[in-house]
């Protein structure tokens, strides 16, 4: 490949990105305000600045789309997450309850409530959800609750279960949060419920 050819293949790559990136973009604050069902897909490519041909390319759909979003939208909860997590002290149990505090946080977002608590379970299939929360979420669960069990904080037993189990119940209380009324009392009570498990992990080691 010449040179010119090899920067005409860049810019294509480039331009390509750039409209994905323009997609998602004017979905997600469409999707945000107006919800999946009550937002069609010409208003999406309209916002986005480009043709109906595009989102076909690269998106094949709009529910393809919309897990595109679904997924942006929980990378960005995670990253939150680890990013409280890693600001407390060199205790793995506090930075699992920092961790899970700040995941109840993120959906007290209107748009995180819409896109992944409302809209994603009508979308996209559970597997596809537990699949996106598997590979940003559990690794980071299943890793802090390791060290916890090798400190003696967190009494022994197989990690994987483990780690499964305490992550079905921090999404079940972000779900929890999320979509009843009263999103804030739903907050506090879910926060105190999570403590009150990461102290009986912790009593269960003493």
């Amino acid at each position: 490949m010449v040179k010119g050819e090899a920067r005409h293949t860049r810019t294509q790559a480039e331009r390509s990105a750039t409209t994905r990136a323009a997609l998602v973009t004017a979905a997600r604050a469409l999707f945000a305000e107006h919800g999946y069902a009550g937002t069609p897909r010409e208003q999406i490519v309209a916002d986005a600045g480009v043709t109906r041909g595009a989102l076909q390319h690269h998106f094949g759909d709009k529910p393809a789309l919309f897990q595109a979003v679904y997924e942006q939208v929980e990378q960005e909860i995670v990253d939150a997450v680890a990013k409280a997590a890693m600001r407390v002290a060199d205790d793995p149990v506090e930075r699992l309850r920092a961790g899970c505090q700040a995941y109840l946080d993120a959906v007290l977002d209107p748009a995180v409530q819409r896109i992944c608590a409302i809209d994603g379970p009508a979308v996209l299939a559970a597997d596809v959800r537990q699949e996106i929360t598997d590979r940003y979420a559990l690794g980071l669960v299943r890793e802090t609750l390791a060290q916890a069990m090798d400190r003696g904080l967190v009494a022994k037993a197989p990690v994987e279960p483990f780690a499964r189990v305490l992550l079905a119940g921090v999404t079940a209380a972000a779900a929890y949060v999320a979509t009843t009324r009263d999103h804030r009392r739903a907050r506090k009570d879910a926060g105190r419920t999570l403590d009150l498990m990461l102290d009986r992990l912790k009593t269960a080691a003493d």
